[in-house]
């Protein structure tokens, strides 16, 4: 079983994610069949309705995924199979990674389509769409983190509970910076250094919040 033992975790968790992804795909693709109608308000609410599915995968993924298998002590009981702390941890990366960004890139891409295409949106708001767009991919890595490190319900809990509260703020702060909203009405995507620069670094935490949560597990000897 060694061998296939990721497969296997994989397949199991796949099995439960196709629901989810699903249901996400559904929800956004019917947010944005509400933008091309053209008013503002029809933009702004498909725009809110497109992220929330975003988002609601990003933190309940992990939780349920994650941290339920310890709270219903299925974790003790997949550590007690002849599989090693690192294949499990593999396993739940590459599952939930799959299981997130299989809607996220479908969904993102479908945006930005939607921008180049139909004109509706001005070209120039796909950076910040972009920025925006990898919010909920930080926060699913920082919760997935939490999830897999930490030894109880709460870290999950906590992580959620930040992120939901950080959506907000950053949108704010956005708003606030003119090096990144100077080019929104503009007919061409402009890609200014500072979003550059906060696009790459979201990448560079969304790598680096995974590659800790790898080495944490690594180190760990105690996985019930």
């Amino acid at each position: 079983m060694k061998g296939s033992a990721v497969g296997r975790l994989i397949w199991k968790d796949w099995q439960m994610g196709r629901v989810p992804i699903l249901i996400t795909m559904v929800w956004g693709a019917a947010a944005l069949c509400i933008v091309p109608w053209g008013s503002q308000s029809a933009i702004v609410t498909g725009g809110v309705l497109f992220f929330i599915p975003l988002i609601l995968m990003a933190h309940m993924l992990p939780l349920v995924g994650i941290g339920n298998e310890r709270k219903n002590k299925n974790l003790a009981f997949l550590m007690s199979l002849p599989i090693s702390s690192i294949q499990y941890t593999t396993s739940k990366l590459i599952s939930s990674l799959l299981i997130f960004l299989i809607p996220w890139v479908t969904l993102v891409s479908a945006a930005v389509l939607l921008v180049e295409i139909r004109g509706v949106v001005p070209r120039g708001s796909i950076p910040v769409l972009m920025i925006l767009a990898f919010m909920p991919v930080i926060g699913f890595c920082l919760i997935t983190g939490a999830c897999l490190v930490g030894e109880s319900e709460g870290w999950g809990i906590a992580a959620n509970v930040f992120c939901s509260s950080t959506y907000g703020l950053t949108w704010y702060f956005m708003t606030q910076t003119p090096a990144l909203m100077a080019n929104v009405t503009s007919p061409r995507v402009v890609w200014s250094s500072t979003s550059v620069t906060v696009l790459a670094t979201e990448v560079s935490a969304s790598v680096l919040l995974l590659g800790l949560t790898y080495f944490l597990q690594s180190r760990k000897r105690d996985f019930t």
